[in-house]
């Protein structure tokens, strides 16, 4: 073989030869893949989410020349990463210091989707501490770039004053810019009438301290007014605070009375106030709608009632099968129905679902069934039917549930869950389209809510962590009797006006963005089919 033939021969195998030394190169990590990548799924642990490395590919550059490519951070279940020939950390093992390892380098490189992770992580804090000012200036440095996850998660932290100076101003600025608004992002009406209710408690107990002030008094001047000894200045001064209590107490009571009323008007309100038209175009607005949804409805519905460590709930086969039926029924869904399910059957139902649902498809999942909140903090967990009281082992966390919605393709995602759930934003951090606008104008805004992406969750449960089964009662009717479209935001808004009008208090009903999803501000739309 003369000089030239080996070196063509070279060319040829030298990029097989890069990859086989660095094969050979590669570190010693905890690891998990290669010969199961072919079993697929056989455990629960193979359905968790990790932060996965890509391997690195051999890339061409002209007919002669070869490169490596760097390898990819990827968010996937442990199962997928193994399949692509992946390297992760064991989620046990998993650590502040591991996760930073996958995305820091790509986030320094300025990579918008790698530093909202980086923030991410420092937020969740994963076994440390939270550190939420390092969690800002990611997220800052994501948010300035567009990427409007970020914007929502920055939005957050000035909400609640997390890493960042409180500032309600600065977070509604990121809301909106994530959400494309401007003066579209409102106050719902049921946060409104939390919050004038709130008011209305505090200024009836100011007035009722007030009165308990002045009655005493007055007790006190009478009983001094005996007594001939007392000076006439001693009785001028109580006689002057006492005018004074007197004026305050009728401006308190004023100012209860304005409250009741602002309170009266507000629960007065018509259900329909903030659907997405008048009366008088429903019709128009929902053909139009109708046209615009592409893709298919698809809907998740678990009911745990038949537990084997845990009491058992009954009840909670026929709340998931009220919810499977009117999501059929009324607005076609595709449904499929698990009941009494444990660990590994709730995980592999989400992953299939990730593996087969498109970009324009929209997912309901649902759940009723035992679940578990930390007193201390925002930690929440699903109790499957195999849970065991005693070792969260087989428990399934929020955090989790969040990570497969936030992997699954459809832009509009809605949780609803007849439990606890942990890891949420506020209400605040919802798209709401603003009344007074004409049928064409709210089509044109539904249209570019419909393009963006969104993970929401509308929860419920009683003192005691478990189902509510009023809450899904009040759920079911709202989906049943709601003509038209119906938002999420307004579906909120009825089921926690009903609870509010049985109980006189609707506090444990939960609706926000997800924390630990990628979300880009918009709202989820239930359009019942049309014949047009």
């Amino acid at each position: 073989m003369n000089r030239r033939q080996r070196s063509s021969h070279y060319r040829l195998l030298r990029p097989f030869i890069l990859l086989i030394a660095l094969t050979l190169a590669a570190p010693t990590v905890p690891t998990t893949y290669g010969a199961e990548a072919d079993e697929g799924a056989r455990t629960a642990d193979d359905l968790v989410v990790v932060d996965c490395l890509l391997p690195q590919k051999v890339r061409r550059l002209g007919r002669s020349s070869t490169f490596l490519a760097p390898r990819q951070p990827i968010r996937t279940t442990a199962v997928d990463c193994r399949i692509r020939g992946g390297e992760y950390t064991e989620p046990d093992q998993a650590s502040y210091a591991t996760a930073l390892e996958v995305w820091l380098p790509k986030a320094k490189g300025g990579d918008a989707e790698a530093q909202f992770y980086v923030g991410q992580i420092f937020e969740r804090g994963l076994g440390t501490t939270a550190d939420y000012e390092s969690a800002a200036l990611w997220y800052r440095r994501a948010a300035e770039q567009d990427h409007t996850p970020s914007q929502v998660a920055l939005g957050y932290l000035y909400e609640q004053g997390l890493g960042v100076a409180a500032d309600e101003e600065e977070a509604l600025r990121w809301y909106r810019r994530a959400g494309g608004l401007t003066e579209d992002l409102v106050v719902m009406q049921a946060d409104r009438l939390e919050s004038l209710q709130a008011e209305l408690q505090s200024k009836k107990e100011e007035a009722e301290l007030l009165q308990t002030q002045v009655e005493t008094l007055r007790k006190q001047l009478r009983e001094s007014r005996k007594e001939t000894e007392e000076s006439e200045a001693s009785h001028t001064a109580m006689e002057s605070l006492l005018g004074d209590l007197e004026a305050r107490l009728k401006q308190a009571e004023a100012a209860a009375a304005a409250t009741a009323n602002r309170v009266a008007e507000l629960q007065s309100l018509p259900p329909e106030a903030g659907s997405l038209a008048p009366a008088t175009s429903a019709d128009a607005v929902l053909n139009s709608l109708s046209k615009l949804m592409e893709g298919e409805n698809h809907a998740l519905i678990i009911g745990n009632g038949k537990y084997q460590k845990l009491p058992e709930l009954q009840g909670a086969t026929e709340d998931a099968k009220a919810v499977a039926d009117v999501l059929q029924d009324r607005y076609g869904f595709r449904v499929r129905l698990l009941l009494d399910a444990d660990r590994f059957q709730i995980l592999s139902a989400l992953n299939e679902l990730r593996e087969s649902l498109a970009s324009k498809d929209r997912l309901v999942v649902y759940y009723t069934g035992h679940g578990h909140r930390q007193h201390e903090g925002r930690n929440a967990w699903w109790q499957p039917i195999d849970a065991d009281p005693k070792n969260p082992v087989n428990w399934i966390p929020s955090a989790l549930v969040s990570e497969h919605l936030d992997l699954m393709a459809p832009n509009h995602v809605l949780l609803l869950a007849n439990a606890v759930f942990g890891g949420l934003r506020t209400r605040s951090s919802v798209a709401r389209l603003p009344q007074g606008m004409t049928a064409e104008e709210r089509v044109s805004h539904v249209r570019r809510l419909l393009e963006r992406r969104t993970r929401l969750v509308l929860s419920a449960a009683d003192a005691t962590g478990q189902p509510d089964s009023a809450f899904n009662d009040a759920l079911v009717e709202a989906l049943r009797s709601t003509d038209g479209v119906l938002e999420a935001s307004r579906l909120y808004e009825k089921v926690n006006e009903t609870l509010y009008a049985q109980r006189g208090d609707a506090s444990n009903v939960d609706f926000a963005t997800l924390r630990w999803a990628r979300n880009d501000l918009s709202d989820f739309f239930f359009v019942p089919p049309t014949n047009s």
